[in-house]
Parts: C-alpha cells; sequence; structure tokens
C-alpha cells in the first residue's frame, strides 16, 4: 500500500480555499497538509509541510502564481505544481506562461453556481492528476515481467503509396503546450498542407495558445473558428470546450466546430476529429504525443483501417506516455520518436511525392 499523496492548496481567495481542500480530502489516498492564503505563506510552510503536489491559484496580489512557482521549482524541484486558473483570457495567458515555468498541469476553476457541482467537477479534473503523481512516486508493482517501451527509433516502416499527404492531424493533452512550443520552434518554413491540432484545454486557453505559437512558428497558427477552408501552411486548433471535425468540399477540407458531448471525458476529443477524418477520402499523416489517457487511440485505428501513416511521441519525450503509449500498446504505431524526431519526420514526410 503506497503512502497518502500529501497535497498544499494555494489560493488568496477564502472560498475557493476551501472548496478545493474539501475536495482534496474527498479523495482516496491524499493527505490534505496544509493551505496558504498567498504565494509567501506557501513558501513559508514547504519546509514544515512538504507536500507531493500543490494546486497553486495563477492570479494572486503581492506574489501571483507564476513567481510563487518558479520559487517552489528553485528550492524544491521534486513537488509537482498544478495551477488552478479562473477562465478568462487573463488568466489563460499566465496559466501558459506558468507551464512554461515548470508547472505540470493545469486545471481551470469551474464555471457553475452550485458548490457540488464545482466540487464535483474539480473532484474529476483532480483524481487522475493525483493518479499520475501516486504512479510516480509509487509505481505499481507486478508479478509478470514488466515491457519496456521502445527507445525512440527513427524509422520503423515507410508509408506506401505515391500520393503526398493532404492533411496533418495531431492528439496531444498533458504537456502539449511545452511540446507544440519545441515542435513548432524545430519546424521550419510551412508544410505544405494543413496541420489540424486537438489539444485538452478549456474555451478561451485554446486562442492563447495558438497566438503564442503563431508568435515563433513560421506556419500561420489559429484558433479554429468553423466554417473556414483548411488551407496549406496554416495550423488549426480546435477551440477548447468544442469538437473540431472535417468535411470535404470538392477538393479541400472545410473545418466544423460542433457542441456536441464529450468523448473520452475529452472536449475537444483527438477522436472525434480522428474518426472525422477516417470517414473522409483522405490521405493524412496522423501524429500523437504526450497526454494521460486513451483519448486518440480509437481514431487511430480508424485511420489505420484507411492505411494511414502515425507517428507517436517517445515516453522519454513525453510528460506523461498515456496517449502516446496506448496507441503504441494497440500496435499502431509506425514511428516512435522524439520531439525532434517528430519535427524531422513530420518535415520529410509531408515533402513526400511532391
Amino acid at each position: 500500500m503506497s503512502k497518502p499523496i500529501k497535497i498544499m492548496v494555494v489560493d488568496d481567495t477564502i472560498t475557493y480555499r476551501q472548496i478545493v481542500s474539501k475536495v482534496v480530502q474527498s479523495i482516496e489516498g491524499t493527505e490534505f497538509c496544509c493551505s496558504a492564503s498567498s504565494g509567501r505563506t506557501a513558501l513559508m510552510k514547504l519546509e514544515a509541510s512538504q507536500p507531493d503536489l500543490i494546486f497553486l491559484d495563477v492570479l494572486m496580489p503581492e506574489m501571483d502564481g507564476i513567481e510563487t512557482l518558479i520559487q517552489v521549482k528553485a528550492k524544491y524541484p521534486h513537488i509537482a505544481v498544478v495551477m488552478v486558473s479562473g477562465v478568462d483570457f487573463e488568466n489563460a495567458k499566465v496559466t501558459l506562461e506558468s507551464l512554461e515555468a515548470g508547472a505540470l498541469d493545469f486545471v481551470a476553476k469551474p464555471q457553475t453556481t452550485g458548490m457540488a457541482e464545482s466540487m464535483a467537477q474539480l473532484k474529476e479534473a483532480f483524481e487522475p492528476i493525483i493518479q499520475l503523481i501516486r504512479d510516480q512516486l509509487y509505481p505499481p508493482t507486478k508479478t509478470l515481467p514488466v515491457v519496456q517501451p521502445p527507445k525512440a527509433v527513427q524509422v520503423v516502416s515507410t508509408p506506401q503509396g505515391n500520393q503526398p499527404f493532404d492533411l496533418i492531424v495531431l492528439g496531444i493533452s498533458t504537456g502539449g503546450p511545452n511540446a507544440l512550443y519545441s515542435l513548432f520552434s524545430l519546424l521550419k518554413g510551412k508544410l505544405p498542407c494543413p496541420v489540424l491540432i486537438v489539444q485538452h484545454m478549456p474555451a478561451m486557453f485554446t486562442k492563447s495558445l495558438a497566438d503564442r505559437l503563431d508568435g515563433i512558428s513560421e506556419m500561420t497558427i489559429v484558433e479554429a473558428a468553423g466554417g473556414e477552408l483548411a488551407t496549406p501552411g496554416t495550423v488549426y486548433i480546435a477551440p477548447g470546450g468544442k469538437h473540431m471535425v472535417v468535411k470535404k468540399v470538392g477538393g479541400t477540407y472545410a473545418l466544423e466546430v460542433t457542441d456536441t458531448p464529450a468523448v473520452n471525458h475529452c472536449k475537444p476529443s483527438v477522436d472525434v476529429l480522428f474518426d472525422s477524418v477516417a470517414s473522409l477520402s483522405a490521405n493524412p499523416l496522423s501524429v500523437v504525443m504526450t497526454g494521460m489517457g486513451k483519448d486518440g487511440t480509437r481514431g487511430v485505428a480508424s485511420l489505420k483501417q484507411k492505411g494511414t501513416y502515425t507517428l507517436v511521441q517517445d515516453q522519454e519525450s513525453s510528460i506523461v506516455w498515456g496517449m502516446p503509449g496506448s496507441v503504441y500498446e494497440a500496435n499502431l504505431a509506425d514511428e516512435i520518436l522524439s520531439i525532434e524526431g517528430i519535427a524531422k519526420r513530420v518535415t520529410e514526410l509531408s515533402h513526400k511525392n511532391l
């Protein structure tokens, strides 16, 4: 039996501090060790409390979440920090900066009026994060031999056929903003086909993510609005809280944004995008990168029935090898690559047969 995961809650609002603390205490296998009303107070309590995980508010007076995060990571790099963010553009901007500064992930504060509903939403968001920390600190023991995942490889097979790819579809989640930042920093020039991305994020955050990536990329990177025709050299990120699907319009592709129910507890969902592409007469390249869960595996399976070539991020460079690992374990991956390897192969393969 592993030890309980010790958790600190930091928020300048007493009501939210109490809500988050109660949610933590309701999750089995956790120990609520303390709370703090400010970043400075949290830093003073760290030595005595020694938490495994901190749920940290993004916007606070005097010392905000980023400054607190930076100081926590400088003194206690082993402590995982998850930002708890309000849902508006200012919070979204600062939250993305916090991920670049070392936060593991973020959770959006629920936009509900009822406390019970808010607590239920937070609990649903907290549980997989806490399980991830538990698995990292106390890896589950197995009686059967553990099969080690492969190291990054350059080429497992090569795409069949002579037609160039007309779409690149990419699914990503936990650790995604930093991984995408690295990926698009490495990609030089414009790719000769549209790129469609599902990054698990709530509304507001995907617009900020697209803007940040657009600033460092030679490609045009936007949040999908729905109704536009996908053009080569442009990257479309599914809007948070909505699904993105693709329709064929003549010889090109039109994007649609839908408000249908969540799939795999995700909205947007990788499976929804990939399934929509699999239903078309298309020749896509599919990529699955870092993230918790299995969203994307079913979609890749649908694409593979049409002969789609699939790249997955390797475990070493992934924050969480859940999504890419699931595709690999389902024997659906053609290549297992680092972020640098993905950038190189996407460039090579997208220009193949042009």
